[in-house]
């Protein structure tokens, strides 16, 4: 009997950081698509200062110079934020094989009634 209290426990609380876990997923996802964003746009300061450069005009050759050095830190910061994505990426994984290891085991509990994993015949 205390297996199946602890196993809808385990159920309830996995739930509700299942629920949690969603707006972490949510806000990942636009992540990326703001670092995309910004290796986009550095690689088209990096073009287009280098198509800048290489012209006639003093001028040309000024903002081209500038293009590329904008370029090169939101290449920088894209590349920075790609690291840090990872981690968040791996650390959210993490959290995630934790709460469906929680709603197995709570799960199990629940079926069995005793504290055992569910085997492949049940």
């Amino acid at each position: 009997m205390l297996a199946k209290i602890l196993g809808v426990v385990l159920l309830i609380w996995g739930g509700v950081l299942a629920f949690k876990l969603i707006f972490p997923v949510i806000g990942g996802i636009f992540g990326m698509i703001t670092v995309v964003a910004i290796a986009l746009l550095a690689a088209g300061a990096l073009y287009m200062g280098k198509r800048w450069i290489n012209g006639e005009s003093i001028l040309g050759r000024v903002i081209g110079a500038l293009a590329l050095i904008a370029g090169a830190i939101l290449a920088f910061k894209a590349a920075l934020g790609v690291v840090v994505g990872i981690f968040a990426a791996l650390f959210l994984m993490l959290k995630i094989a934790l709460v469906l290891a929680m709603l197995y085991v709570g799960w199990s509990w629940l079926q069995r009634g005793e504290f055992r994993l569910l085997s492949r015949r049940d």
